[in-house]
C-alpha cells in the first residue's frame, strides 16, 4: 500500500479523495495539509489522519520528514511551484493538478526539479483517461487514418460555468488566480492536440480573441451592481444570480465557498443573505473585476508541417468539446458529451468514403465531472507509484510540457495582437 499526504481539500482534492478512497489495499491517505480550518478538520475525520499529521502549511509538513511515499497537489494555480518542490526535494512522488504552472520559467524550474531528484511527477490532465479521448488516441495510433495532417478543437463554456468559475468565480481574475482563460480552462485541450499529435512537437503559434461581452457597457439598462439587492431588472435578467444559484444551485461547492461548511449544509436563507452581503455570485455578472477572455481562437503549426487549431468560447447554451482530426488516409470527428465518434476513410471504389462510428454510450463516460477521465486517473497513479506499465494516457510531466508551453506562447501571442510567437524549450 501507497501512502499519501493531500495537499489542498477543496474541490479537486475532495474528487481526487472520494476516488482515493475507492482503492482502500493500495492508496491511503495518512497526512493533509489544508490552511483551512473547516477543511483539514474535515479531512482529518474523513480519512482518520492522526492530529499530528495535520497540517496549516507546506513548511510544517515538510519539517517532520518524508511521512508518506507521494503527494496529491490540488491548491490553486499560482501555488503549484511553492508547493510542489518541496516535497519533490524531499523525494515524494507526486500527482499535480493542472495547469501545471502559470508560466515558461517555473515549468522548466519543475521538470528539472522532478528530473534531478529522481522523483515521478503525474500532471491531472484527467481528460486524456476519458474513455472518448483514449479511444481516439488509439485510433490515430492504429494508423487507420494515416498521418495527421490538421487537428481542430473547440471548447463551449455553458453560461453557469462560465459564470461561478470565469466571470463572477475565483478563477475571473488573472492577477489574482495566476492564470489566463487559456491556462485555467483550455490547458486540458491544448494537451490533448500534443498528445494526440505526439509524433511531433509544436513550433509556432498565434492567437486572438478577447473580452467583450460580459463587460459593464453591456449590462442592461437601470441594472444594479448586486442582483438580490440593487437590481430592478433582476426577474428579466437571464444571468440573475437568483436564477444560477438559488432556484437551481448550479456548482454548490463553488457558491457557497464562502461558508464554513459543507454546501449541503448551507440553508436557503443563508444562500440568500450571501448573494445580497459577501458573496461575489451575488454581483451582476456585467460588473466584477473580471478579466479573462469570453473568447480565444488558437492557431498552432507542428515541427512536420501539421497543423492545428483550438476555440474557446465562453458563455453558451450548450456546453462541451469537439474535435476534428483529418489524416493522410482519413478522418476522425466526434462531441465529447455524447460520447461518440466516427471514423472515416476515403472509399476509392466510390470516389465517397466509409465510415463507422464508435458510441461510447455504454461506458462508465460520465460518471464523473470529467466523462470518467478521474478514476481512470487515479488507477494510472497507482500504476506509477508501483512502477507498473501505464496507460496510453499517461500524463507524467516529460509528456506533458509541450501543452503548456503553447499556452504560454499562445498568451504571449494574444497580448502582441496575434503575432506569431515560437514554441521551444530551450
Amino acid at each position: 500500500m501507497k501512502t499519501l499526504v493531500l495537499v489542498g481539500f477543496g474541490d479537486r482534492g475532495h474528487v481526487y479523495s472520494r476516488e482515493v478512497v475507492l482503492h482502500p489495499d493500495e492508496l491511503k491517505i495518512v497526512a493533509v495539509v489544508e490552511p483551512d480550518d473547516f477543511r483539514r478538520e474535515e479531512a482529518k475525520k474523513k480519512f482518520g489522519i492522526s492530529e499530528e499529521n495535520c497540517f496549516t502549511s507546506v513548511e510544517e509538513c515538510i519539517a517532520r520528514g518524508k511521512i508518506a511515499d507521494a503527494v496529491i497537489n490540488t491548491t490553486m494555480d499560482s501555488l503549484h511551484i511553492q508547493t510542489s518542490i518541496p516535497f519533490l526535494e524531499k523525494g515524494y512522488d507526486m500527482l499535480l493538478e493542472k495547469p501545471i504552472t502559470n508560466n515558461r520559467e517555473e515549468l522548466l524550474k519543475l521538470a528539472e526539479c522532478a528530473k534531478k531528484n529522481h522523483v515521478q511527477l503525474m500532471i491531472c490532465h484527467v481528460l486524456r483517461y476519458t474513455p472518448f479521448y483514449s479511444s481516439i488516441k488509439k485510433e490515430v495510433l492504429s494508423g487507420e487514418i494515416g498521418e495527421i495532417v490538421n487537428i481542430q478543437t473547440n471548447e463551449f463554456v455553458a453560461v453557469c460555468h462560465a459564470s461561478h468559475s470565469y466571470i463572477r468565480g475565483k478563477w475571473n481574475n488573472r492577477k489574482k488566480c495566476g492564470s489566463s482563460m487559456l491556462l485555467a480552462k483550455c490547458s486540458h485541450d491544448i494537451d490533448l492536440i500534443c498528445w494526440l499529435n505526439n509524433k511531433t512537437v509544436p513550433q509556432r503559434v498565434t492567437s486572438m480573441g478577447g473580452r467583450y461581452y460580459f463587460i459593464e457597457k453591456n449590462a442592461p439598462k437601470n441594472s444594479g451592481t448586486r442582483c438580490l439587492v440593487d437590481c430592478p431588472i433582476e426577474k428579466d435578467c437571464v444571468y440573475s444570480a437568483r436564477k444560477l444559484s438559488l432556484d437551481h444551485d448550479f456548482f454548490p461547492w463553488l457558491a457557497w465557498d464562502c461558508f464554513k461548511k459543507s454546501s449541503e449544509d448551507v440553508t436557503m436563507e443563508e444562500k440568500e443573505e450571501s448573494l445580497k452581503t459577501n458573496n461575489v455570485h451575488g454581483r451582476c455578472i456585467f460588473k466584477t473585476d473580471a478579466d479573462l477572455v469570453d473568447r480565444q481562437m488558437v492557431m498552432i503549426k507542428f515541427a512536420d508541417g501539421s497543423v492545428a487549431s483550438h476555440g474557446m468560447i465562453a458563455g453558451v447554451a450548450k456546453a462541451g468539446r469537439d474535435i476534428h482530426i483529418v489524416g493522410t488516409l482519413g478522418e476522425i470527428q466526434g462531441f465529447l458529451e455524447e460520447n461518440k465518434y466516427v471514423v472515416r476513410t476515403y472509399d476509392p471504389q466510390t470516389l465517397f468514403y466509409k465510415e463507422r462510428t464508435v458510441d461510447l454510450a455504454n461506458s462508465v463516460a460520465g460518471a464523473d465531472r470529467h466523462s470518467g477521465g478521474d478514476s481512470r486517473l487515479i488507477d494510472d497513479f497507482i500504476c506509477l507509484l508501483n512502477h507498473k506499465p501505464r496507460s496510453v494516457s499517461s500524463t507524467v510531466i516529460e509528456d506533458s510540457v509541450y501543452g503548456h508551453l503553447t499556452v504560454f506562447a499562445a498568451d504571449d501571442s494574444l497580448d502582441k495582437n496575434g503575432e506569431p510567437v515560437d514554441i521551444s524549450l530551450l
